[in-house]
């Protein structure tokens, strides 16, 4: 059974057979045959598109500000100006899922995605003062996030069953087309986790929905914002920390399939920007080799192999060198 609201109305969305859908649409159906309509669209969605519940409620979203036929709908979509140009796309394709459920499809338009940003990672040195800025159950999401690369929606998922205390590992159950791993994890997140309490199966039970992973977050990220004079600070949001961790794992390891695999990323294709972000921004792959040392003897190891000290984080050593030429 899929619930789902529109207009604040509820509707249950069975499996069970589809009654006969329209077969053409009025100039503007009145509200309650849109919101017919739309219910069984949500049937369809999930029998024919196998769409989850969380996919169906965001589409549904964008049909509160549409209304008439689906070429009409497109036209307004185009029309909305808080929308940007990402979300126009989203919308656009739930329209034309929207007329094919009605018997009315459309041919696609041409629409460019004009305002799709690089994805902003930030420095270590950025998350460890931000780590230690926030209070203890702040930081245990976060830390969820660096240590695992999990997604707000995956980290709202994660129950005790998931926490293994014998080995110290967690597991996180991969969605919308992540898989599923099981990561060691650090002490420092191991204990955050353990002082949590346990009122729900859930870990994080006080949070009521993933969105609101970020509440606070996004407050401490205007504070930090504040204090060090870094308005970088208010780029960062909890899906930050996911592209933070897979970056950092790369920039460690410099493999890209291992990258792939601590993603949870069904295709290397996926992992390739996180590649590119840190071979163009963390490191000049063109000109220089780039090695991480974790420890003190590692640094002396590398150190006496040529490299030089780049940086000190309290995350560990950077050291590069000049690439060897042939």
């Amino acid at each position: 059974m899929t619930e789902l609201t529109v207009d604040n109305t509820d509707f249950s969305l069975s499996r069970g057979s589809l009654s006969e859908k329209e077969k053409a649409l009025g100039s503007i159906p009145t509200s309650r045959a849109i919101n017919h309509t739309l219910a069984e669209f949500g049937v369809w969605l999930v029998q024919v598109k196998g769409n989850r519940k969380c996919t169906i409620t965001r589409k549904m979203k964008y049909f509160k500000k549409l209304s008439g036929s689906p070429r009409e709908m497109v036209s307004q979509v185009l029309e909305v100006a808080t929308w940007q140009d990402k979300v126009k796309d989203n919308a656009l394709d739930a329209v034309y899922q929207y007329a094919e459920f009605v018997g009315l499809p459309i041919e696609p338009i041409n629409f460019k995605v004009f305002d799709n940003r690089e994805m902003y990672i930030p420095t270590p040195d950025m998350v460890k003062a931000f780590l230690y800025r926030v209070s203890k159950k702040v930081r245990a999401r976060i830390l969820v996030a660096v240590e695992t690369s999990a997604s707000a929606g995956e980290a709202w998922r994660l129950t005790w069953n998931d926490l293994d205390t014998q080995n110290r590992t967690l597991t996180v159950v991969g969605v919308k087309g992540h898989k599923t791993l099981t990561y060691c994890i650090s002490d420092e997140l191991f204990n955050l986790l353990i002082q949590l309490p346990r009122t729900s199966e859930r870990i994080f039970a006080s949070i009521f929905h993933p969105e609101h992973m970020n509440d606070r977050i996004n407050h401490y990220s205007k504070v930090l914002a504040a204090e060090t004079g870094n308005d970088c600070f208010k780029k960062i949001h909890f899906h930050t920390f996911r592209h933070y961790a897979i970056s950092w794992f790369y920039f460690k390891c410099k493999d890209p399939f291992k990258t792939q695999r601590f993603a949870r990323h069904h295709s290397v294709i996926n992992t390739q920007k996180y590649v590119h972000f840190v071979d163009e921004f963390w490191i000049k792959s063109n000109e220089r080799d780039v090695v991480y040392a974790e420890s003190k003897d590692e640094l002396t190891k590398c150190l006496s192999e040529g490299y030089a000290l780049e940086t000190k984080t309290e995350w560990g050593y950077c050291l590069t060198r000049p690439k060897t030429r042939f």
